[in-house]
């Protein structure tokens, strides 16, 4: 989008306070002057808003009203929203705090409406009186009526300027009785905007709506307009934001507090020299400053750079960034107002510092990909098909053309864990086996896929159990799709499982129901016991996607542990539980280290195929299933 008059505009506070006086004055007195002025905002979106609309801030209270003079990056965050408007895209804001972008996106909306023909805006924020209410500057129809009400009439829409009760003025409406536009508003309470028409719609700090009511948009919207903003700072992972974000096509503007030219002077960052931390000066910013800290009682004045107290923590800082952090209350709330960190917008679970650590130092590219070759009736591994896409990721290399065959010496007296994280194979999350070495802590090998059904993946596990020296089996035996995985164990004889024991008794009592039981108590169990495996490095986790999967876990009221997607209600599959799959096999299986699950006696070891041992012990865990099935 072009913008022809701007670069004539001055930016500097005290002289474009002067160019609006004297332009407001000269078009008093000369009609065709004003005739021309108005020509030039209806051309240039950006001349208009520098020479003719104003903002308010009440913190200062010298000055709250101010003329919007934008800063660079509202200069392109502004041109892409119109483009957006123009093309027809949809378009996601992820901004940090006072970045200004509600009062962005409803002036590039007013001037569309101001200046152009038979369009039709929706504005749509978590509750009515954020869309509209008379006398409150946090509504989205009073920051338009305050950019009207400091207008000359000249240049605004008939019966719409100051002094005037508009008539196309009502409630969640105003028509421009000019150009036959029109702004309307919705909350979240209904279907927004379905069944509707609109040339773009703006959806405010979408990750503040009530789950529900984030989803619903999403929906009901889809088909109402081509163009959708979506503003918001990050409110965790567990939101329709996130997804906006980080799943759909919207083309995503960050607005990071860096960008702002205030925000930023004396901009600087940490990083270590010489094994010692070391200030890097991204900003030549010099000159007094403000500074407070959690520890002082009140604000210090201070020369920068000579004298301030610079964070060492390699994070990207400035005076004005370590303020604010010292009135957080939480490193959530810094991650949410100013960093925007989804993930650490929210109480995480696993130490978010600490994960990125063991990521340095562990994770690394599988060694070996493809897929397991096995017999269908005998589930007897024979052989491996390489490939760079393949679903089995080995962590080890063996010589020969053959795995299968040629691992006798990697594999030799080693003992092996195998833990199962189990899905409905549609696609929407993924069924995952996790290997484990139970001498050293580390995990060797996963398969990982989102497309096998549970009875088939069952026969996988038990096909890779037994090529791993026939490993102990342990998987999430809940739900439907658990259900199916144990029965398909016990069909096919496999011996080598774990059983349910009752964690929160002294004397854990092992019964002769196979399998892992995640109920919500169980599952805070085990990833608070993985959570201390990690920490103590007693599990050695090298796939990076596992390890920043942890972070997607996070700790809800009340204490329940959660992946984040699950709390998405919208989840197809209704499984709310069946999210961080990785990370749920890699918990599991690092618990067979945890509870020492010992070998059996020799004569405990899998009987040959068929044979009577074989037989009697199929009879016992089909006893154990049935028993489970009617529990």
């Amino acid at each position: 989008m072009d913008f022809p008059y701007y670069s004539g505009v001055p930016k500097d506070f005290s002289e474009n306070l002067k160019w609006r006086r004297d332009l407001l004055t000269r078009a008093a007195g000369d009609e065709v002057f004003a005739e021309a002025a108005y020509r030039m905002c209806a051309e240039d979106l950006l001349f208009y808003i520098n020479g003719f609309c104003w903002t308010y801030d009440p913190r200062d209270q010298q000055v709250p009203n101010k003329p919007f003079i934008t800063y660079d990056f509202q200069d392109d965050a502004i041109g892409e929203f119109c483009t957006a408007i123009n093309k027809g895209f949809d378009l996601a804001w992820p901004k940090s705090r006072t970045m200004g972008a509600s009062w962005m996106a409803l002036t590039v909306i007013e001037w569309f409406w101001h200046f152009r023909y038979d369009l039709s805006f929706l504005l749509i924020s978590r509750n009515q009186d954020y869309v509209d209410q008379s006398g409150n500057p946090k509504s989205l129809f009073w920051k338009i009526d305050f950019l009207h009400q400091n207008q000359p009439k000249w240049l605004l829409p008939a019966g719409r300027w100051a002094g005037w009760r508009d008539p196309n003025r009502r409630l969640l409406h105003v028509k421009n009785a000019d150009t036959n536009s029109v702004i309307d508003g919705e909350s979240t309470t209904g279907d927004a905007g379905r069944g509707d028409r609109r040339t773009a719609m703006l959806v405010d700090e979408h990750a503040a709506f009530e789950l529900n009511d984030g989803y619903k948009v999403l929906k009901s919207s889809r088909d109402t307009t081509k163009c959708r903003l979506f503003n918001s700072t990050p409110q965790g992972a567990a939101n329709a934001f996130f997804e906006v974000v980080h799943d759909s096509a919207a083309k995503v503007r960050r607005m990071h507090w860096s960008e702002h030219p205030i925000y930023s002077a004396g901009l600087y960052i940490s990083e270590k020299v010489n094994g010692a931390m070391t200030v890097k000066r991204l900003d030549d910013y010099s000159g007094d400053v403000t500074v407070l800290r959690k520890e002082w009682e009140q604000p210090k004045d201070m020369k920068f750079p000579d004298d301030y107290p610079f964070i060492l923590d390699g994070k990207l800082r400035s005076p004005w960034y370590d303020t604010e952090c010292s009135r957080c209350v939480s490193p959530q709330e810094i991650a949410q107002e100013l960093d925007i960190d989804f993930l650490g917008s929210a109480y995480q679970f696993f130490d978010q510092s600490f994960i990125q650590k063991l990521i340095a130092e562990y994770c690394v590219p599988a060694k070996m990909r493809g897929e397991l070759i096995y017999d269908p009736i005998t589930l007897k591994p024979e052989g491996f098909q390489p490939g760079s896409k393949g679903n089995l990721h080995l962590w080890f290399n063996i010589p020969g053309s053959n795995p299968i065959l040629d691992n006798k010496d990697y594999f030799k007296g080693k003992k092996f864990g195998i833990g199962s994280d189990v899905s409905f194979g549609t696609g929407a999350s993924n069924s995952v086996t996790s290997i484990c070495d139970l001498e050293t802590g580390q995990k060797v090998a996963m398969w990982k896929s989102p497309n096998i059904e549970p009875g088939r993946f069952a026969e996988l596990t038990v096909a890779l159990a037994k090529w791993f020296n026939g490993g102990k089996l342990i998987w999430d035996a809940s739900g439907a799709s658990g259900r199916v995985f144990t029965k398909r164990v016990v069909e096919v004889g496999y011996t080598k499982v774990y059983y349910r024991t009752d964690e929160e008794k002294f004397r854990k009592r092992i019964s002769d129901q196979p399998g892992y039981y995640l109920n919500p108590e169980d599952r805070a169990i085990v990833l608070r016991d993985y959570r201390a495996a990690l920490e103590g490095r007693n599990f050695i986790n090298f796939s990076e996607a596992g390890m920043k999967e942890t972070l997607q876990f996070i700790v809800e009221p009340g204490g329940k542990v959660e992946h984040s997607a699950a709390l998405n209600s919208q989840d197809p599959t209704g499984a709310r539980e069946a999210h961080g799959d990785e990370v749920i096999a890699d918990a599991l299986v690092s618990r067979l280290r945890i509870i020492n699950y010992k070998e059996p006696d020799q004569d405990e070891k899998e009987a040959p195929w068929m044979s009577p041992a074989w037989r009697l012990k199929q009879e016992e865990m089909e006893l154990a299933q049935r028993q489970y099935d009617d529990w």
